[in-house]
């Protein structure tokens, strides 16, 4: 809808809504394979070889999550974020992460991912599945958090990043669209909902261990 901004002048407008409402998002690559002969995967962006990425002269900043909670039908949130959770099932299962961001008034944001790690040594069926980050809209503690007290989430048309078996094992998700709405500090902005789409059986796996232990997942920014 923004990039339909740019065509106001024009008579044809509703057709050109129309095509830019149905353009798939943007996506992310996960591994070498995504990018072709002539480019390389840097940090989710495939960068065209002898070409420096944007994050090459960057301030690279790591912050673990506030908060973390998984939703799935018949969950009762009670116990608490698993260590291991399996997403891109037809389940509906979502993750939730809140994290706090002190950055600089003047700092730019160059990138920003939410970096995912897949632990080793699990057995998942091949079929792919894509993630993408979506805004959760409403208050919610990741201790009483649960498929029936669950948060609304909000679509943005995040980028998506297809993951399969053979990626490798830390995943990133686009979160560059959010982190400019986060410096607003809107009432609706309440963590990052982690949407899985897909047709595996066994979902991939991922870890939500705590910080503390090594693994888990981590908000990445590059900032200048």
């Amino acid at each position: 809808m923004r990039a339909s901004l740019l065509f106001l002048a024009w008579p044809w407008l509703p057709a050109v809504v129309v095509l830019s409402a149905c353009m798939p998002p943007p996506r992310m690559c996960s591994s070498e394979g995504d990018c072709g002969a002539q480019a390389s995967c840097v940090a989710g962006r495939c960068v065209a070889h002898g070409g420096v990425p944007a994050i090459a002269t960057a301030r690279r900043l790591l912050f673990a999550p506030v908060d973390v909670a998984y939703v799935r039908p018949g969950g009762d949130g009670q116990e608490g974020p698993p260590a291991l959770v399996m997403l891109g099932r037809d389940d509906g299962a979502l993750t939730l992460l809140r994290f706090s961001v002190p950055l600089a008034p003047d700092a730019k944001v160059l990138e920003a991912y939410l970096v995912l790690e897949r632990p080793a040594g699990v057995a998942v069926d091949p079929s792919p599945v894509s993630l993408h980050a979506a805004r959760v809209l409403d208050v919610w503690d990741g201790r009483s958090t649960s498929w029936a007290r669950q948060p609304r989430i909000e679509e943005i048309g995040a980028p998506v990043t297809e993951v399969s078996p053979a990626s490798g094992p830390l995943v990133r998700i686009d979160l560059r669209p959010m982190i400019e709405r986060w410096r607003r500090r809107s009432r609706d902005d309440q963590g990052i909902a982690v949407v899985a789409t897909g047709r595996s059986v066994s979902g991939m796996a991922f870890a939500l261990a705590p910080w503390e232990q090594g693994r888990g997942p981590m908000l990445e920014l590059y900032v200048k």
